[in-house]
């Protein structure tokens, strides 16, 4: 099982800096169905997957989900900044499977940001990554047809047709489940 100190080693955070990051956070196991953040519900946390699946939603004033994130362990949930407003959640985020995550308070995080220029850039990154991955997804969405988004989601999401259930796929390209059945047949 991953750890949070090989996370850390993963994205290159100085060895000695990852040691002193880890006791900061707090591990807890989400439960299948488990949702880690709830729209509309206050939330101050900082979230890394370290294993399982897990799908960001938003709900509409009609009760249907609409699915804004894939995320596959080892992770960084979108940070607070940018699922939040208010201080309320923006989406619900919730585990596909049994997960296990490590959680900060956003807070405490800012403190060591501000405290160490390793964090700070480690953090930076991980915000730069996040507005790049829904700027390529708000793209593909506007621009490409039904097919080619299909395609874009496979190269920019190798293999998350397995680990996904399909309805959720078909959610976050913006296609209906027949649509991306249809497709996936054609594309073989």
């Amino acid at each position: 099982m991953r750890t949070l100190l090989d996370l850390f080693q993963s994205v290159e955070l100085p060895p000695d800096t990852a040691k002193r990051l880890v006791p900061l956070f707090e591990r807890e196991v989400a439960l299948k169905g488990t949702a880690v953040c709830q729209q509309g519900v206050p939330e101050q946390r900082e979230i890394l997957l370290l294993t399982g699946t897990m799908v960001s939603l938003i709900c509409d004033a009609e009760g249907r989900e609409v699915c804004t994130g894939l995320h596959h362990s080892p992770t960084v949930l979108p940070p607070h900044i940018a699922r939040s407003q208010d201080g309320c959640s923006l989406v619900e985020v919730r585990a596909l499977n049994d997960c296990t995550i490590a959680t900060i308070d956003a807070s405490d995080l800012e403190a060591e940001m501000l405290r160490d220029k390793d964090v700070r850039d480690w953090a930076n990154g991980i915000m730069r990554a996040e507005i790049t991955r829904r700027a390529q997804r708000e793209w593909a969405l506007a621009a490409l047809p039904a097919a080619e988004r299909l395609a874009w989601f496979r190269k920019v999401h190798p293999g998350h047709e397995t680990l996904f259930p399909h309805i959720f796929i078909a959610s976050y390209l913006g296609i209906t489940p027949v649509t991306l059945s249809r497709l996936r047949k054609a594309a073989g």
